[in-house]
């Protein structure tokens, strides 16, 4: 018994940590750099895409990474990713076949070129990607 009582101690506090931690997070939006595929060699692809982003906090610029899968980039069409001739990889949307590595990002750039991030306010460096924004960001324009 005189051991149960510090452990429930023990377990509370990083509970309440752990609620605490969560609750003063900051949803906030980040601007995507670069995306990388995944690759298992010697011929496989990961369905998941490393994306390098970077952010505006307060004062300050931020840079970070993080890992998304593919659908998550296209959530309503069926596509298909392998590895061709010479190592290039091939990407299948619908009719649409997208070769080179170079070319798929930037079509997956098209298709969502900034991401939700949580960001602890305290440690801003400190991010993690929750979602794909997939809706189109612009600036209306007086030029016209």
């Amino acid at each position: 018994m005189a051991i149960l009582i510090p452990l429930v101690f023990l377990f509370s506090y990083f509970f309440i940590r752990k609620i605490w931690f969560q609750l003063r997070k900051i949803r906030t939006v980040g601007t995507i750099e670069r995306i990388e595929l995944g690759y298992i060699r010697p011929n496989l692809i990961l369905p998941e895409v490393k994306v390098h982003y970077k952010y505006y906090f307060q004062s300050g610029l931020y840079f970070g990474s993080g890992y998304l899968s593919l659908s998550d980039f296209l959530p309503t069409e069926e596509f298909h990713l392998h590895l061709g001739p010479g190592e290039n990889p091939i990407l299948y949307v619908g009719d649409l076949e997208i070769i080179t590595e170079e070319h798929i990002e930037h079509y997956l750039l098209s298709k969502g070129g900034s991401v939700f991030l949580y960001l602890d306010p305290i440690e801003p460096y400190h991010s993690r990607i929750d979602t794909v924004n997939l809706n189109s960001i612009t600036v209306p324009s007086d030029l016209l």
